[in-house]
């Protein structure tokens, strides 16, 4: 059976206000969805509410045809992992400790680390390509190494599906392709992955698809690359004249 994460007729957002309306998506095993669209438009919303962290104003997020809310927090640590937008300032612990957190849900805080979490934590730690610096204090590293940090603590928690904000934030071209590569291989490996992105050049090369949001909370536009990013859709959302839509996607 091909794992699944549905969002049915979903209206997001905070208390009884919806900044989203109406979305439908889905994402597949192997499969990278990207979530664009101007600020306030509802990214980390949707983000939020598919990991389970933000219940819905209304719809339902489906896991294999099981909703979310219905699972016990560790059934949706093996399904889902976040990476939030805004990091919190590191600790100094190793690059090997703070990628281990990501097994703290699935074996509770004061569980005795097993030899499925050691496994789990050093083959992230090789997928994230910081086993040479595993010893090493998070407080020391740069930013794009850190960033590779928490993906590679998303990976340990060994979720089939990654949610992650802007995972290429504050970054550098080299770091932010690096980082999508990364999501590239994850993605081959089987696990489904939405992440919001503003960077439309990186979306339009790293994409399966793209769902494009208005700032008024809808999709404004869905589909592959091509079909999505194009200057009377963009225009549209961002308010920008066809001069300037032409320079976010070149």
């Amino acid at each position: 059976m091909i794992n699944s994460l549905e969002l049915c007729d979903i209206s997001a957002g905070y208390g009884k206000r919806a900044v989203t309306h109406n979305i439908n998506l889905s994402v597949g095993e192997g499969e990278i969805l990207v979530l664009a669209g101007p600020n306030g438009s509802g990214k980390t919303s949707i983000l939020k509410t598919a990991g389970g962290l933000l219940p819905p104003v209304q719809g339902r997020v489906m896991i294999n045809g099981k909703e979310i809310r219905g699972l016990k927090p560790r059934e949706r640590a093996a399904q889902t992992a976040f990476l939030f937008q805004t990091r919190e300032n590191p600790w100094p612990f190793t690059v090997r400790e703070t990628v281990a957190q990501g097994r703290y849900l699935r074996r509770g805080w004061l569980g005795a680390e097993t030899i499925t979490d050691r496994e789990a934590i050093e083959a992230a730690l090789e997928k994230a390509a910081l086993s040479p610096i595993s010893d090493r204090l998070v407080t020391e590293l740069s930013g794009g190494e850190l960033q590779r940090v928490y993906i590679a603590r998303s990976i340990a928690q060994g979720a089939s599906f990654l949610l992650l904000d802007e995972p290429e934030n504050n970054l550098d071209p080299k770091y932010s392709y690096m980082i999508l590569s990364l999501i590239t291989d994850l993605a081959r490996e089987g696990r489904g992955i939405i992440l919001s992105l503003h960077d439309l050049r990186l979306a339009s090369r790293f994409a399966h698809r793209i769902i494009l949001l208005s700032s008024d909370g809808i999709i404004a536009a869905e589909g592959g690359a091509e079909e999505v990013l194009r200057e009377e859709n963009l225009s549209g959302v961002y308010g920008l004249s066809s001069d300037l839509v032409k320079g976010l996607v070149l």
